[in-house]
């Protein structure tokens, strides 16, 4: 080479129909260790650096002498660079023509160098050096700018998913696009057994090792999980920690191995191996960039099993509240018990009575219907008795329906209307026909106010009155639901405490009754008031919106 520099060895191809020119430059050219091919026309040339590019060899230089035939060294260089797969092709144009105007027309069209014949082989490789390095420089660059590219989308790819599958599956996709390589593996710690798992794996044999598990410290990716350390391996079976039975791929001599740890803070959760460049060897800047990778998906894994854990917990959450909610409802039932009994124990005297007369022999049979007609009655209403039980004691399904508050009320009522007939309590209602309807579990609601109803019966126990009004808000946002009773009343301390979890003044009291009806109304976006004096008894005032957009559209 010229100035002693060594010539890397290009793919170079001859533009030339000169036999004896093309013999000069192959000798040279190969004597330079260079690999080189001939065409001998401008479009055998073409042909050939797409038959090359689409093979991915592609043509690191291209001679191109600029009276071939076919068409002219200018029409190939043109079409050369206005290709979008061949335009970053190197290009030297050799021509006897030593005019200035020649050569600024091929430089203008995009030619990297141009060389006058004849020309000195030492001034031809010196010439090849020199555009070598330059294009060397601009793929690097180039590769560079690809490589950060595809790892800021990789990153993109891995942080827009919660889910661990996704996350490790955006991974290893990222891994075959960035490094070209044979194999490759993503593995986790498993938190309960410290075993390795193959979670993700890519390789061109078919039922590869995801699902194997590995101690850590065995192989070379045992031992990056082990120490926390990466390692760059380009001879295997020199490295002391490799292992043919864990680093090796099923039926994949492994050769080199590049391998980093995905770590958070200062605990290592699994870690990334490559095997086989295909390209060469593993280098520094391969090293760097599996690093970068893997920081970001250390990361994106953690933030995932977070998330897991997070559902899970909301999912454990969500079960131990439906399991509250269902126990408070069989608790306003106990509440209820005695009265339920005798409100069914009411028809069926009236049954057994009507079926005893109606089987009287000497009885006509206008009065035998007029019993039985009685029977038929008094076993619809058991069923109504029943049914209005069922459909409250039953466990909430969680869909929202629009729902009539007045109905609500009217239900809650009827339950509990034994239990007011005994406590002596006179029942006052004032519905609004015309409020809109409320999306809501209409069995939750039920179960609120219930509660409410039955918390003001207790609260009168030598009897008195009770109000139930229903309305609209001035401003139309709310549908507003009120129980105000002449009770005992409650002091500053004991509404202050009113929704707290197990707390109660009563001596069989539970403490949860208010509290539970608290979060069912604020899980259906709605409030609570409640206003009290000492001896002159208490209000509460339900509201639930009448627009329920944005807020939950499941409830327990």
């Amino acid at each position: 080479m010229g100035n002693g520099q060594k010539l890397a060895a290009p793919r170079i191809l001859v533009v030339e129909d000169d036999p004896e020119m093309i013999e000069l430059m192959q000798n040279v050219l190969m004597l330079a260790r260079c690999e080189v091919h001939v065409a001998r026309s401008g479009g055998e040339a073409l042909e050939m650096l797409h038959q090359y590019a689409a093979a991915r060899q592609e043509i690191d230089l291209v001679l191109l002498d600029i009276m071939v035939p076919g068409m002219d060294g200018y029409e190939v260089v043109a079409r050369v660079k206005a290709d979008p797969v061949l335009h970053n092709t190197a290009i030297i144009m050799t021509t006897a023509l030593d005019s200035v105007s020649n050569k600024t027309l091929g430089l203008g069209l995009g030619a990297d160098d141009y060389l006058t014949k004849p020309f000195d082989p030492q001034e031809l490789l010196a010439r090849i050096d020199a555009v070598m390095r330059v294009r060397r420089s601009e793929q690097a660059a180039r590769r560079r700018n690809e490589e950060l590219s595809a790892l800021i989308e990789i990153n993109r790819m891995v942080t827009s998913s919660l889910e661990l599958d996704s996350v490790l599956e955006a991974t290893i996709q990222g891994i075959r696009e960035i490094l070209n390589v044979e194999a490759g593996s993503l593995v986790l710690v498993d938190e309960e057994t410290g075993a390795l798992v193959f979670r993700k794996t890519f390789s061109p044999v078919q039922g590869w090792i995801t699902g194997r598990t590995i101690q850590p410290g065995q192989g070379i990716i045992g031992y990056v999980v082990q120490s926390g350390e990466s390692r760059l391996v380009n001879n295997v079976e020199r490295d002391p920690y490799f292992a043919a039975d864990v680093d090796d791929a099923v039926g994949i001599v492994s050769r080199a191995i590049l391998c980093v740890p995905l770590r958070i803070r200062d605990r290592v959760i699994g870690a990334i191996e490559v095997i086989n460049k295909l390209d060469g060897e593993f280098t520094k800047q391969d090293l760097e960039l599996l690093e970068a990778m893997a920081a970001s998906v250390a990361v994106a894994v953690d933030n995932a099993n977070l998330y897991r854990e997070l559902a899970d917990f909301a999912e454990e959450l969500e079960r131990s509240q439906a399991q509250l909610v269902q126990a408070e409802k069989m608790a306003a039932i106990g509440r209820l018990a005695a009265s339920i009994a005798h409100e069914i124990n009411n028809p069926l005297q009236a049954i057994h009575n009507a079926l005893h007369l109606s089987m009287h022999e000497r009885l006509d049979e206008a009065r035998r219907k007029q019993y039985l007609t009685m029977a038929q009655a008094e076993v619809q209403r058991l069923i109504e008795i029943v049914q209005r039980m069922l459909d409250f004691y039953r466990p909430s399904r969680g869909g929202m329906e629009p729902t009539n508050v007045n109905y609500v009320a009217e239900n809650v009522l009827a339950l509990a209307q034994k239990r007011l007939q005994h406590g002596h309590v006179r029942v006052h209602t004032s519905f609004d026909p015309s409020l809109p309807l409320v999306p809501m579990v209409a069995d939750q609601i039920t179960q609120v106010f219930l509660n409410i109803v039955i918390n003001a019966i207790e609260a009168m126990p030598s009897g008195g009155d009770l109000w139930l009004e229903t309305g609209l808000s001035e401003d139309g946002r709310w549908v507003l639901t009120s129980f105000r009773d002449t009770g005992q009343g409650m002091s500053a301390e004991q509404l202050a405490n009113l929704f707290e979890p197990f707390y109660t003044t009563k001596a069989d009291g539970t403490g949860l009754g208010l509290a539970i009806s608290y979060g069912i109304i604020e899980r259906h976006g709605g409030e609570i008031e409640v206003s009290s004096q000492i001896n002159e008894g208490t209000t509460f005032i339900v509201k639930l919106p009448v627009n329920q957009q944005g807020k939950q559209s499941r409830l327990l």
